[in-house]
């Protein structure tokens, strides 16, 4: 296994050339402010997608280590678990049936005004075989692109609207949900379809699927371009796939990512606590740097 050896004081393991990286030699429960923490928080910068094996959480400690990464991003869809208003159970059991919850490419809670800025998936039970996490890359989408579109994309809107996110949610009667849940439905946001981070400056696509249409254009108008970004964003190159142990916690730069859930272990129950940090504004990015790489 490739060990990238920028990393010094935990084991860092590419997972594709895309994206994504196995973490390995580092307990996050103990470890608050050390130079093993640092190095996930860079191979979270580097990688977008971190798999850190091996850990040993409760909700109470998930707890604990998201608030290290910054402050809770808030859920308006989900309810918490009793006395922690930041952590989400999922849980299947071996008999259900139907869709998984985020089946689909997605970008957690993208209709909101500031989406979170990371997800943390933490394995409790986990199936045997199957269940995994398929990840895509929307700065290496972004890189993709020919100049042209880049700089066609670069003053362009995208609404996303949390229309249908409710009714997703509560066809699943294994998920709690708030009680006023059902206002997501007229949520909006508008973000910049080319965005930049805004403290590396690494530039990537805000794409998701609750992209309803481009600011300035007509639904028919916007609609062939946004199926061609979202089939565009999740081109094999672009991704990574993560395969669950027990005991794995996956954080990812929610932002620069789609991802989806893969449903293909029936009979099997599997459990899960999920958190999410705040993230920023998406910020498009500013005229002159776009100018200056036109010009390069």
């Amino acid at each position: 296994m490739l060990r990238d050896t920028q990393f010094r004081h935990i084991t860092v393991s590419p997972i594709t050339g895309a994206l994504g990286a196995d973490i390995h030699g580092i307990d996050l429960a103990s470890h608050p402010d050390d130079p093993a923490f640092d190095e996930v928080r860079r191979a979270l910068d580097k990688y977008h997608v971190v798999a850190v094996r091996e850990q040993n959480l409760t909700p109470q400690t998930l707890h604990t280590v998201a608030r290290r990464f910054g402050p809770f991003s808030g859920n308006p869809v989900h309810a918490p678990i009793e006395g922690l208003d930041d952590i989400i159970r999922f849980v299947r059991e071996p008999d259900d049936t139907g869709k998984v919850i985020g089946e689909d490419w997605h970008m957690d809670l993208a209709w909101m005004a500031k989406p979170p800025g990371l997800t943390m998936l933490y394995g409790e039970v986990i199936p045997p075989v199957g269940g995994d996490t398929c990840f895509s890359s929307l700065a290496q989408a972004y890189r993709a692109l020919s100049p042209g579109m880049q700089a066609l994309l670069h003053e362009r809107i995208g609404i996303h609207s949390g229309k249908g996110v409710f009714e997703i949610n509560a066809a699943n009667s294994r998920l709690a949900l708030r009680e006023d849940a059902q206002n997501i439905d007229t949520i909006e946001a508008e973000h910049p379809i080319v965005c930049v981070h805004p403290a590396t400056g690494e530039r990537y696509l805000f794409v998701s699927s609750v992209m309803q249409s481009i600011k300035g254009l007509t639904a028919e108008e916007s609609r062939p371009l946004i199926d061609y970004l979202l089939r565009h964003a999740v081109r094999p190159e672009f991704n990574c796939r993560v395969r669950w142990a027990p005991r794995t916690l996956t954080i990812w730069a929610n932002p620069f990512v789609l991802h989806t859930a893969i449903n293909d272990y029936p009979g099997y129950r599997r459990v899960t606590y999920r958190t999410t940090v705040e993230g920023w504004v998406p910020m498009a990015v500013p005229a002159a740097s776009d100018t200056v790489a036109q010009a390069a």
